[in-house]
């Protein structure tokens, strides 16, 4: 009986050390998602651009809803690409084209 006892008294003094931890935890969790909240700044960056956080949540959500590597992505980016490099491309041919009509008509 004295052996159960003693038992039983190991076990409620790991159930309170175990107990004491988690709470240390919870607190040590908590502390550091208010420090990471305080540095993101979520709520103001929400009332200074709503359109634009609306956007960026909409996109997190298509990453890690599976749509990164999906067919339509593919297509986007494609088209995406050709509309970057017209206009990069215009300026080079119509730099080259300035080069030849100053190049091709010597000035008197």
């Amino acid at each position: 009986m004295a052996s159960e006892m003693d038992s039983n008294g190991k076990t409620f003094e790991h159930a309170s050390r175990m107990v004491e931890e988690a709470r240390a935890f919870g607190s040590s969790l908590s502390s550091q998602a208010q420090t990471f909240s305080e540095s993101v700044d979520l709520r103001g960056r929400v009332q200074r651009n709503p359109i634009g956080m609306v956007l960026a949540a909409a996109g997190i959500g298509y990453v890690l809803g599976g749509g990164l590597f999906s067919p339509m992505t593919s297509r986007l980016l494609k088209i995406g690409v050709r509309l970057a490099l017209v206009p990069v491309i215009k300026s080079q041919l119509g730099a080259m084209a300035g080069e030849v009509r100053t190049h091709g008509h010597p000035s008197a």
